[in-house]
């Protein structure tokens, strides 16, 4: 979350406070024929003492914040549930998929993912880490670049290097690069094996585009608005996860399934 959108809850906080106390204020008969001592407070009155209380106990706006963001991703993660189920087959069932892991595997892990997201980088190793400890995932990686330019690029040279066969290991470099230049890229991908000249000309091949371009519509029409994004099952979940975290959601849909 940037500092810009912090202070954006900030300030809604401190109006749902102002807002709150006015209602209660209301509701007291404060300006609808209560006593004498309420009815007499004015506006700025009560202003004066909203405004002392927040500096007094600024804490108050965090939490009410904190109460906000938590319900609104609450409320986004049941929409992407049920977009899931609506988009189940684009989601799990694409003609094509770029798997890792085991393709045949008994618990399907879907990622919405995007090169520059440091949240990608951080959760990174948890993902491999879970490859290696549980041999029966399938993981189906989404490129979803929605950052910059160079994301874009870096999921295009990523998708153009799935007729080498060095997709998984050009993808977990990327991650790890310093920086997503056409030339870190190409550096990059050669760094891992890829024969770059033949990847500059998959680059440009429609089928390439075309992926991109249907991740990007389907993740826009489920409401795919922040990376990583997981599916776990039908399950989604959002920002970097621990291994213990990602361990947790198998098993949980593992024990869901009818004996």
């Amino acid at each position: 979350m940037t500092n810009q959108r912090s202070v954006v809850f900030l300030l809604i906080g401190a109006v749902v406070m102002i807002v709150a106390v006015f209602a209660a204020l209301r509701l007291a008969g404060g300006w609808g024929g209560g006593d004498v001592s309420t009815s007499a407070m004015s506006r700025a009155d009560v202003e004066k003492i909203v405004r002392n209380y927040l500096l007094e106990n600024p804490e108050v706006i965090f939490e009410a914040v904190d109460r906000m963001k938590a319900k609104e991703e609450d409320q986004r993660l049941v929409q992407l549930k049920d977009n899931a189920k609506k988009h189940a087959t684009a989601l799990f069932g694409e003609t094509e998929p770029i798997v890792a892991g085991n393709p045949k595997g008994d618990v399907t892990i879907v990622e919405f993912f995007d090169y520059r997201c440091p949240y990608c980088k951080k959760g990174k190793q948890a993902l491999v880490d879970l490859l290696k400890q549980d041999g029966n995932i399938r993981l189906i990686l989404k490129e979803y670049p929605i950052l910059s330019a160079e994301s874009e690029l870096a999921a295009r040279a990523a998708v153009a290097s799935v007729p080498q066969g060095k997709y998984w290991d050009f993808h977990l470099a990327l991650f790890g690069a310093e920086e997503l230049s056409e030339e870190s890229i190409y550096a990059t991908a050669k760094s891992v094996g890829i024969d770059v000249a033949k990847l500059k000309v998959e680059m440009a091949n429609p089928k390439v585009s075309k992926r991109l371009k249907d991740v990007q519509t389907l993740g826009q029409d489920m409401g795919v608005n922040a990376t990583p994004t997981f599916f776990i099952g039908d399950q989604p979940y959002t920002g970097a996860m621990t291994l213990k975290e990602m361990k947790d959601a198998v098993a949980a849909v593992r024990k869901a399934r009818p004996s």
